[in-house]
């Protein structure tokens, strides 16, 4: 009964710590005033110790909860889906997944899946984004966001991938 209720604790806590990275992320966890990917350094521990179909519906709440703050038609819901079910395959079949530097990679990985189905998202959705000047300011929010998760995860990941597994 006691651990049930400290995981209730815990996924409370990791929501509102979510909203709050989201809504103001310190500055310097900024590059350039772009943020880390906070979908995905928070749905990798999830993904890495559930079944996939826990991750899956895990993946598509915390989407359809991020893309509540966008205004665009843009969705984080598919490129989080397929992220989550294959980290959560990995996490089944890999029970060795300590290492800080593969939850680094995993996050790189994941950020540049996301920041890239995005983009292709816009350049479908939006005729008239298909010129030089986004492409080029698409591809630097793409390596900011991938370089600053990739330098956040490891800690934050690890972090939660430690706490969840002590409860």
């Amino acid at each position: 009964m006691m651990l049930k209720n400290n995981k209730k604790i815990l996924i409370f806590f990791i929501l509102i710590c979510l909203q709050f990275c989201i809504i103001t992320a310190p500055d310097w966890l900024k590059i350039n005033g772009i943020t880390p990917c906070w979908p995905v350094i928070l749905l990798l521990p999830f993904s890495l110790k559930n079944s996939p179909f826990k991750a899956a519906i895990a993946s598509v709440s915390l989407g359809i909860f991020i893309d509540s703050f966008t205004i665009s038609d843009v969705s984080y819901v598919p490129s989080l889906l397929l992220l989550s079910i294959v980290w959560s395959t990995y996490g089944l079949h890999n029970k060795k997944i300590e290492l800080f530097l593969s939850i680094g990679l995993m996050a790189i990985f994941g950020t540049a899946f996301v920041g890239f189905s995005i983009w292709v998202q816009k350049i479908f959705l939006y005729s008239d984004l298909r010129n030089h000047w986004f492409h080029s300011w698409s591809i630097f929010v793409l390596i900011s966001e991938v370089i600053i998760t990739g330098l956040v995860a490891p800690f934050f990941s690890s972090w939660l991938l430690l706490t969840y597994k002590k409860n």
